[in-house]
């Protein structure tokens, strides 16, 4: 790609042969002409394609989530050119496996901050994660985080009928509770109809959660590293 540094023909725009002319900051930009690109006809490829898909589609629901996009800014490098979202795709790519996800993907980065889950279940319209008591051990530091909510990734995939999309992904965050060191919590989220028929309408359901942790005013402080069940 080359830039006219003075603007001796005015603004171009369009084709001249091999050549694309563009404006771009009140610059003209001349850039070659793409070649005609047939894609290849393999497994492969499409294997590629839908991993790309279902990443693209992940990522999209955690850059959704205001928080879980906070968090994720602060580990790319301030000089650098790419974005959340497509930081998060070359993330949770190597993760795709076939229609699925892997157990171990990501929805925040690795935290020292460390949680133990009990269970997680649905019951009527609620999803609820019970976790047992934090402890000291967790690197929670109740002098400044005070309060505490789970955000959820919920990965649907074997739908019961084959005129549903093969997988489908959604984001849920649980109430706020008061941090507690000592005692098991109980975290609830209210699940919408279009979420408790999302659960009726597929047979795997694969759950990805963090603890985010708040201050007194709850503004966002820290986060657990992404812990995994499956719902039944």
């Amino acid at each position: 790609m080359a830039e006219l540094k003075k603007q001796h023909f005015g603004n171009i725009k369009g084709t001249f042969g091999n050549a694309v002319f563009r404006q771009r900051n009140g610059k003209n930009i001349i850039a070659q002409k793409p070649v005609n690109y047939t894609p290849p006809n393999t497994d492969e490829y499409f294997m590629r394609i839908n991993k790309f898909r279902i990443a693209a589609k992940i990522s999209s629901v955690i850059y959704s989530d205001l928080h879980l996009r906070e968090i994720w800014s602060y580990v790319i490098p301030k000089n650098s050119n790419i974005n959340v979202y497509n930081h998060l795709i070359s993330v949770i790519y190597p993760f795709i496996n076939g229609d699925s996800v892997n157990n171990n993907l990501k929805i925040v980065p690795d935290s020292e901050v460390g949680v133990r889950l009990s269970s997680a279940d649905v019951e009527q319209d609620k999803l609820i994660i019970n976790l047992l008591p934090l402890t000291e051990s967790s690197f929670i530091d109740t002098n400044v985080e005070k309060n505490a909510r789970i955000s959820s990734l919920i990965f649907f995939s074997n739908p019961v009928n084959s005129d549903l999309p093969f997988y489908d992904v959604v984001n849920v965050s649980s109430n706020m509770l008061n941090i507690d060191l000592t005692h098991a919590l109980t975290f609830e989220t209210v699940l919408s109809t279009n979420n408790q028929n999302r659960f009726n309408s597929y047979q795997n359901k694969k759950i990805f959660s963090s603890l985010l942790t708040y201050d007194e005013r709850n503004v966002l402080v820290n986060h657990s590293s992404t812990f995994y069940s499956e719902l039944s």
